[in-house]
């Protein structure tokens, strides 16, 4: 039995000409505007927490001394060693 998501439902103002594109825009990819507004939510959502990750390790290497290089490395050792057949 599938599952179902909770949603929300609410209304979004766009310009005409963006309506417009975005509805192209999911007619070639032969999705509603709903699931192409989802998709690129998600998208940017995504690149988000990419940003906030690549942000946080910029900062920690500011701290060089406060780095611990070899730690890493040998904590990730441990995890390939350990998946390996």
């Amino acid at each position: 039995m599938a599952t179902r998501t909770r949603t929300k439902a609410m209304t979004v103002r766009l310009p005409m000409d963006l309506y417009e594109a975005g509805s192209r825009v999911a007619k070639r990819r032969r999705v509603s505007l709903n699931q192409l507004v989802q998709d690129s939510l998600r998208a940017v959502l995504k690149d988000e927490a990419d940003k906030a990750l690549y942000d946080d390790f910029t900062l920690a290497a500011l701290d060089k001394d406060e780095v611990d290089v070899e730690y890493a490395f040998e904590a990730q050792r441990e995890v390939v060693l350990r998946d390996e057949p």
